[in-house]
């Protein structure tokens, strides 16, 4: 009896506050966070390097412009007035801005909205602007950042909360599905040879682990089968006992920790990971529970 009444003074109590700290607004406060780390490393990068955006290289609006009919006729001939060299550079310190902003402490869902709306917009600007360099992180950052936008529309209807947050889980479970299941049917990844030739390239590449790789077979085999076996699995961590469904999230971690130490891909680590709040969240072994502790200290 006296747990009922707690419970049902604590429902109260979180319909007086609204959304703002329930389990659902927690999990997007560290999504939110989460994708901003890299998507405001990016933004800076971009700043540092505007030049190359100029109107008179390859990078240009001009050029890139012509990627799609749509951009030089009707509405889309206006575009120039934002994309065009020097007015993008205000669009990529916008989302820096708005980056810092959402990283800043103690900001409410409003101002959250606010910021998510910033780094959205941008997001979407920057893609018309030009796809070179663009990558899956980048694609995932949007969609979480968007998702979590249209989370901050609807703060008295939890159903649509949470299927906003359920919808970022099942993204992360396919995207990692998806991902394992191509690799399965090339047969350059069963053999290995997939590991030692990314490994050899200039720009996803690393010396040491391509000549580690290129003298031992066996172990590309092994490596590019580890690859494939866990990203296909990884949707179990909705359904797995609890040690295995930690395991499960650990690995997902510590892959893309890899990526980022030895292929360069370090914005991978923030958009992935940031859909793992999510993913803990609708695990039936973690739950909530668990969702709060995933990623450590994200939410401060």
């Amino acid at each position: 009896m006296l747990s009922r009444i707690r419970s049902a003074r604590a429902a109260r109590a979180r319909h007086r506050r609204g959304p703002e700290g329930d389990e659902i607004d927690v999990a997007f406060r560290r999504i939110e966070r989460l994708s901003t780390v890299g998507a405001t490393i990016s933004a800076a990068e971009l700043l540092a390097t505007a030049r190359t955006f100029d109107d008179n290289g390859l990078l240009g609006w001009p050029i890139n412009r012509t990627r799609m009919l749509g951009l030089n006729r009707g509405p889309g001939r206006y575009l120039g007035r934002l994309l065009g060299y020097p007015q993008v550079v205000a669009v990529m310190q916008t989302r820096l801005l708005s980056g810092l902003g959402l990283l800043a402490p103690g900001v409410g869902r409003r101002g959250r909205g606010v910021a998510l709306a910033g780094m959205t917009g941008t997001g979407a600007a920057l893609n018309l602007r030009s796809n070179y360099g663009l990558d899956g992180s980048d694609h995932f950052a949007f969609i979480n950042f968007t998702v979590a936008l249209l989370e901050k529309l609807y703060p008295n209807d939890e159903r649509a909360r949470r299927a906003a947050l359920a919808f970022i889980a099942a993204q992360s479970c396919l995207s990692y599905f998806t991902s394992g299941v191509v690799k399965m049917t090339s047969p350059v990844w069963r053999n290995g040879d997939a590991i030692t030739g990314v490994f050899r390239t200039k720009t996803y590449g690393d010396r040491f682990l391509y000549r580690l790789t290129r003298d031992n077979r066996p172990l590309a085999r092994a490596m590019a089968w580890s690859v494939m076996v866990a990203e296909a699995l990884f949707p179990l961590v909705l359904v797995a006992p609890r040690p295995l469904a930690r395991t499960i999230m650990v690995s997902g971690m510590a892959f893309h920790v890899g990526n980022a130490r030895f292929m360069g891909l370090n914005r991978f680590f923030w958009s992935f990971v940031a859909t793992y709040p999510a993913v803990a969240h609708f695990s039936r072994a973690l739950g909530t529970a668990e969702a709060d502790r995933l990623p450590t200290g994200a939410d401060r």
